[in-house]
C-alpha cells in the first residue's frame, strides 16, 4: 500500500506526453470510476496518437525527400564494406594462428630449440670455471699448509694474502658449495695457525716481566730473533712486527706502551730506581730496582728515563713498520709527558720560597729531556711541547698551588670544632671624644633658662670646636656624638689581644702600664683604670663634688671580684622583689645614697590647682622637675654615651661621669625635650678606658694565616728568582695570586663557617662571638691593608667591609631573634592587658611580665663577658626598648581602663622597673637607662598617668612633661581612663590643641 501524500506538499506537474497522459489517467481511475467505456476511451486515444504521429512522420521524410534517400544509401554501403572487412580477418587469423602452419607456433618451436642449446654451452662452460677455481684453492692451501709446517712464517703471511685473494673472488654459485665451504674453513685454521705462531713469536721477543723476590723491580727484555716453536726455523723481530697483521700488532703494541707507561715511564719519574742495561749478539735487557730516597736528585729520574727510551729506540721502536710506528711513538711521548707533568713536576713544586732554587733547575733538565728525547730522539711534533709550555709558567703554577695548600689549611682552621672556652679578649681604645662643658639644652620645652638659651642662640666662639647636637631624636642624648672622628683628636684606636681572664668585666682593676702590658687584666673593661702617662678625668660623685681616684692596687694584692648576682640581679628571689615592691610605692624615688637638691624657686612651675590629692601631685610634680635641674654650666648626670669604634653607630655607657654642680637626675630622671637648640660649647678632652670583647682563637689563627700569605706573596713579588726564560708574559705580576689567596682565606670563612656550624650559631653566645670574631677579622685585615699593594688592598678593603656588614648582621640577628622571643611570650601572656581587674587575668599578665623579666636578666648574663660595654647595653637596650614599646602599644590601645584596672596596669608596669638595674654600674651613680631605652621615660610616665587625676594630666601636658606622647595617644588615654564629661571634653580639646610651644618660640 502506497504511502498516502501529504496534502500540503506540491503535487508534480502533469506531464505533456500522450503515454504519461494516459498513464496518469489510468492511474487516476478507480474501482468504482473503471469500466470498459473507459478502458474502451484510453485506446481509442491511444490509437488516434499512434496515427498522428504516423502521419507527421511521414510528413517530416516527405519534406526532406533528398536527404533521407542520401542517408539511406550511405547506410546500406557501410554495411557492405563492414561484411568484406570481417572476412579477411578472418583469413589473416588463420594464417598466423594455424598449429600446423601458422607463423606463430613455428618461431616458439625455433627459439625453444635454441635456448636449450645456449643452457648446455653455459653449464659446460660453468662447471669449467668452477673446477679451475677449486682447483687454485686447493694448491693454495696445500702449499700454506706446508709453510705453515716448516715455520716460514713472514712466506706464510704473503701466501694467506694472496690465497685471501683469490677466496674474496669465488663465484657466486660456488659460495654455498660443500666443497668450497670446506675449503674456507681449512684456509681460516691454516691461516689462525700462522698468527698464532707470530704472535707467540712476539711475545718471546719482547718480555716484560716483574722481579718475584722485588715486586717494585722489572725487566724489559728484546731478543733480536727467536726460533719458530715445534719447526727448526728462526724469524727475526722485523719479520714478525711487519708480518703481523694490523689488528694484531696494534693490539699488542697498546699492551706494550701500557706496560711500558705503567711499569717504567711512572716508576722512573716517580721514585728512585737503578738503572742497569745488558746486550748481547741476539738479546738485549734493561733492569729497574728501586733505590733509596735519601738525598736523591730529582734530575737523575730525568737521566734515567732518557736511559731507557735510548735502549728503546735502538732495539724497538726502530723495527716497527712505518705504519704503526707513528701513533705508537706519538701515544708514548705523550704518556711520557704526562708522567713527568704529573709524577716528577707537580708533587716536586715546593711548599715555600726558600726550596725553588732546586725546582727550577729541575724545570730547566725537563725541557731539556723534552727537546733531547721527545723531540729528536723519538721525532715528536715540535710544536707540540707541553713541557716547555708548563714551565714556562712555573710562576703560575707555583702560586696556584700555593693558594690550595693555604686554601686547604684555612679549611681546616675553619671546619675544624672548637671548645666555647678557647678565646682571647681583644683590647680596643675607645676613641677620645669632645664633652661640652655646657650639655646642649632644650628649645624650652620645659620653659627653663630661657634668658641663657637666647644668649646663646647664634654665638661661636673661633677658639672652640662646634659639637653635634641632637638631631630628631627622642631625648637628644647623642647630642656631642658624630659619626666622623673629632678633628681636634688622633685616631689612637687600636687592639690588644690577650688571653681570657676569669671576669671579663673587672670594673675595679688598674692597669699599670698601658704602653708595655700586651695583656688585659680581669677587668675587661676596666672603668676606673689609672694610666699614669696620661691624666685622668676623676669621677663626679652624686652631690656634685669631684672625687679623687682611687690608689693603684699593690701587684700582690688578690683582687675581689665582683658578685656577679649584684650586678645582674641573679639574685632576684632575695633582695630584687623588695627593690620592686620600694619601686612600685614611689616609681621616681632616687636610690639610696643619691640626694636631689631643691631646685630654684623661680624655676619650679606653679602647681595645677586640680590636683587635690598631695601624694599624686607631689609624685608627678617630682617628675616634672627631674628633668628640669639643670645646672648653671649645662651639666647633667645623666651620661653621655661615647662611641666606640667596633660599634661606630652605638652608643656608650657612662664610662666617666661628666662633673656636675648640683644634684644629678634620678635614676630615671627626664632628658629635655625632642627638639634641641644647637649649643656651642668648649670642649673637655677625655681619655676613656680601654673596652674588651671576646673573639675565639679560630680568628686570630686565621688572621695569621693571612698575614703569613702577604707576606710570603709581597717577598716573591719583590724577589727575581724566576728569570725571563722561565716566565712568560701573564696579565698579572709574579706573586699576585699568591696575595689574593689572603682574600680568598676570609671569603672561605665568611663562606663556609655559618654553614658549618649552623647549628651551633643557634646559641646568642655563639652567635655573638662569631660577630666579634668577624669585627676583629675586619679591624686587623684594615691595619694590614695599608700596607698592600692597590690591588690586593682594594680585595682586601672589600673582604673587611664584608665581615663588618657580617658582624653586624650577626649581632642584631641575635637581638632580633630574643626580641621576638620576648615579644611573644608578653603578648602570649598579657594577651593585650586586657580584664586585668579579674584575678586570673592579673595572674596572668603578671606571670608572663615577671617571665619576660627573667627572660631579659638572662639573656644579658649570657652576654656578659663576650661584647664590649657598648655593643652589650645597645643589645639590652634595644631588647628592653622592645619590651616596653610593646606593653606601651597594648595599654595604649586598650579602648577603657576601669579604676580598678588602670591601678593593676600600673602595679603590672612597675615590674619592669627592675630593669633599670642593668644599667647601672655603680648603686651610688645614677642609672642611664634613657641613654639606651628611648622608651623608657615614656614609659615611667604612662605607668604614673594610670593612676593620676585629670588635673595632674593637664598639669604635665602644660608644662612639656608629656612630650614624649603623640596628641592622638594622649587623647586616647584620657578617654579609655576617664568617663565622658565636661571636663574630660575640655581636656581632650585642650590636648588636640597640640603640644605647648617653647618659650622661645611663641
Amino acid at each position: 500500500m502506497a504511502f498516502p501524500i501529504p496534502a500540503h506538499l506540491p503535487r508534480r506537474a502533469t506531464p505533456q506526453d500522450v503515454s504519461s497522459q494516459i498513464l496518469s489517467k489510468i492511474d487516476a481511475a478507480t474501482n468504482k470510476t473503471l469500466n470498459a467505456a473507459l478502458a474502451s476511451s484510453w485506446l481509442s486515444e491511444l490509437d488516434e496518437t499512434i496515427t498522428l504521429t504516423k502521419a507527421r512522420l511521414h510528413e517530416r521524410v516527405q519534406k526532406d525527400l533528398p536527404i533521407f534517400r542520401r542517408q539511406l544509401a550511405a547506410a546500406k554501403d557501410v554495411q557492405e564494406r563492414f561484411q568484406t572487412l570481417s572476412a579477411d580477418v578472418d583469413t589473416l587469423s588463420n594464417s598466423v594462428s594455424d598449429p600446423e602452419t601458422g607463423l606463430i607456433p613455428s618461431l616458439v618451436r625455433t627459439l625453444t630449440e635454441h635456448a636449450q642449446l645456449a643452457e648446455q654451452a653455459a653449464d659446460a662452460r660453468v662447471e669449467h670455471e668452477a673446477l679451475s677455481h677449486l682447483l687454485a684453492c686447493r694448491t693454495s692451501l696445500n702449499s700454506l699448509d706446508n709453510l705453515v709446517k716448516d715455520g716460514k712464517l713472514s712466506e706464510a703471511v704473503v701466501l694467506c694474502k694472496e690465497a685471501d685473494t683469490l677466496f674474496q673472488a669465488t663465484p657466486k654459485y660456488l659460495e654455498e658449495a660443500h666443497v668450497m665451504v670446506n675449503l674456507k674453513r681449512k684456509f681460516r685454521a691454516a691461516q689462525a695457525r700462522n698468527d698464532e705462531q707470530l704472535s707467540e713469536a712476539y711475545s718471546r721477543c719482547v718480555v716484560i716481566s716483574q722481579h718475584e723476590v722485588e715486586p717494585c723491580a722489572y725487566d724489559l727484555t728484546i731478543h733480536a730473533s727467536v726460533q719458530v716453536r715445534q719447526t727448526n726455523a728462526t724469524i727475526q723481530l722485523p719479520s714478525v712486527l711487519t708480518s703481523l697483521s694490523s689488528n694484531s700488532l696494534s693490539n699488542h703494541l697498546t699492551t706494550v706502551r701500557r706496560d711500558l707507561s705503567s711499569r717504567f715511564i711512572d716508576i722512573l719519574s716517580k721514585q728512585p730506581v737503578t738503572i742497569a742495561v745488558l746486550s748481547e749478539v741476539s738479546k738485549h735487557s734493561l733492569s729497574l730496582n728501586p733505590a733509596t730516597s735519601n738525598d736523591e736528585n730529582l734530575v737523575t729520574r730525568l737521566e734515567n728515563l732518557s736511559t731507557f727510551f735510548n735502549f728503546l729506540s735502538s732495539h724497538l721502536l726502530s723495527d716497527l713498520p712505518a705504519s704503526q710506528a707513528v701513533p705508537f711513538i706519538r701515544s708514548l711521548c705523550k704518556s711520557t709527558t704526562n708522567s713527568i707533568l704529573d709524577n716528577l713536576l707537580l708533587p716536586s713544586i715546593p711548599p715555600s720560597f726558600d726550596l725553588l732554587p732546586p725546582f727550577l733547575d729541575l724545570a730547566r733538565q725537563a725541557v731539556n729531556f723534552e727537546n733531547s728525547i721527545v723531540i729528536e730522539l723519538l721525532g715528536n711534533d715540535p710544536s707540540d711541547r707541553p713541557l716547555k709550555t708548563w714551565v714556562d709558567g712555573v710562576s703560575g703554577h707555583y702560586e696556584r698551588q700555593r693558594r690550595m695548600q693555604i686554601l686547604n689549611r684555612s679549611r681546616e682552621i675553619i671546619v675544624t670544632w672548637e671548645d666555647s672556652s678557647d678565646t682571647f679578649l681583644v683590647e680596643v681604645e675607645v676613641p677620645p671624644m669632645a664633652e661640652p662643658s655646657v650639655v646642649p639644652i632644650q628649645d624650652d620645652a620645659w620653659g627653663f633658662n630661657d634668658d641663657e638659651s637666647k644668649r646663646n642662640q647664634g654665638i661661636v666662639d673661633t677658639s672652640i670646636e662646634e659639637v653635634n647636637v641632637a638631631q630628631d631624636e627622642a631625648w637628644g642624648f647623642d647630642d656631642t656624638m658624630d659619626s666622623k672622628p673629632n678633628p681636634l683628636v688622633a685616631d689612637t684606636s687600636k687592639e690588644e689581644i690577650s688571653p681570657v681572664k676569669d671576669d671579663a668585666w673587672g670594673f675595679d682593676d688598674d692597669v699599670a702600664d698601658v704602653g708595655t702590658d700586651e695583656t688585659v687584666d680581669e677587668s675587661g673593661w676596666g672603668l676606673d683604670d689609672n694610666i699614669p702617662p696620661e691624666p685622668e678625668l676623676k669621677p663626679v660623685s652624686s652631690n656634685g663634688i669631684v672625687e679623687e681616684a682611687p690608689l693603684p692596687k699593690a701587684i700582690n694584692d688578690v683582687e675581689q671580684e665582683p658578685d656577679p648576682s649584684e650586678a645582674w640581679g641573679w639574685n632576684e628571689n632575695e633582695d630584687v622583689l623588695l627593690t620592686e615592691d620600694s619601686a612600685w610605692d614611689d616609681p621616681w624615688a632616687e636610690p639610696p645614697g643619691s640626694s636631689i637638691p631643691n631646685p630654684p624657686a623661680d624655676s619650679r612651675p606653679p602647681p595645677a590647682p586640680s590636683i587635690t590629692s598631695p601624694k599624686v601631685a607631689s609624685g608627678l610634680e617630682k617628675a616634672v622637675n627631674k628633668g628640669k635641674k639643670k645646672h648653671l654650666n649645662g651639666d647633667s648626670s645623666i651620661p653621655t654615651p661615647v662611641i666606640v669604634s667596633l660599634e661606630p653607630s652605638a652608643s656608650t655607657p657612662p664610662l666617666n661621669e661628666p662633673s656636675s654642680n648640683s644634684s644629678p637626675y634620678p635614676s630615671n630622671g627626664h632628658p629635655p625635650s625632642r627638639s634641641a637648640t644647637k649649643q656651642v660649647s668648649k670642649l673637655n678632652m677625655r681619655l676613656l678606658p680601654k673596652e674588651t670583647y671576646a673573639a675565639s682563637a679560630r680568628s686570630k689563627l686565621i688572621m695569621r694565616l693571612v698575614e703569613d700569605v702577604l707576606a710570603e706573596g709581597t717577598h716573591l713579588a719583590s724577589s727575581s728568582i724566576f728569570p725571563t726564560s722561565l716566565s712568560v708574559e701573564t696579565p698579572t705580576a709574579v706573586g699576585t695570586t699568591i696575595l689574593l689567596t689572603a682574600p680568598a682565606v676570609l671569603e672561605l670563612h665568611c663562606a663556609l663557617y655559618p654553614i658549618k656550624f649552623s647549628k651551633t650559631l643557634r646559641n646568642p653566645e655563639a652567635a655573638m662571638r662569631y660577630a666579634n670574631d668577624c669585627a676583629f677579622l675586619a679591624r686587623e685585615i684594615e691595619r694590614v691593608q695599608k700596607s698592600s699593594t692597590a690591588l690586593v688592598s682594594d680585595r682586601l678593603g672589600e673582604c673587611a667591609d664584608c665581615l663588618k656588614v657580617l658582624s653586624e648582621s650577626w649581632y642584631h640577628d641575635v637581638i632580633t631573634k630574643e626580641q621576638e622571643t620576648v615579644v611573644k611570650t608578653l603578648t602570649g601572656g598579657a594577651q593585650g592587658f586586657t580584664y586585668t581587674g579579674e584575678q586570673d587575668r592579673y595572674d596572668e599578665c603578671e606571670s608572663a611580665m615577671t617571665q619576660v623579666l627573667q627572660e631579659v636578666r638572662r639573656f644579658a648574663s649570657r652576654l656578659k663577658g663576650i661584647l664590649t660595654k657598648t655593643r652589650y647595653y645597645t643589645a639590652i637596650g634595644l631588647l628592653v626598648e622592645a619590651v616596653l614599646d610593646r606593653t606601651i602599644r597594648d595599654v595604649l590601645a586598650l579602648p577603657d581602663i576601669p579604676e580598678v584596672e588602670s591601678h593593676r596596669l600600673s602595679e603590672l608596669c612597675h615590674i619592669f622597673n627592675a630593669l633599670e638595674g642593668l644599667f647601672v654600674e655603680d648603686t651610688t651613680q645614677p642609672s642611664f637607662v634613657v641613654a639606651y631605652v628611648p622608651s623608657w621615660l615614656k614609659f615611667s610616665y604612662l605607668t604614673e598617668l594610670l593612676e593620676a587625676s585629670m588635673a595632674d594630666i593637664t598639669y604635665l601636658f602644660e608644662e612639656g612633661a608629656l612630650v614624649d606622647f603623640q596628641v592622638d595617644e594622649l587623647v586616647r588615654l584620657v578617654r579609655a581612663l576617664f568617663a565622658d564629661t565636661q571636663l574630660r571634653t575640655n581636656t581632650i580639646m585642650k590636648l588636640m590643641g597640640g603640644h605647648p610651644a617653647p618659650p622661645g618660640q611663641e
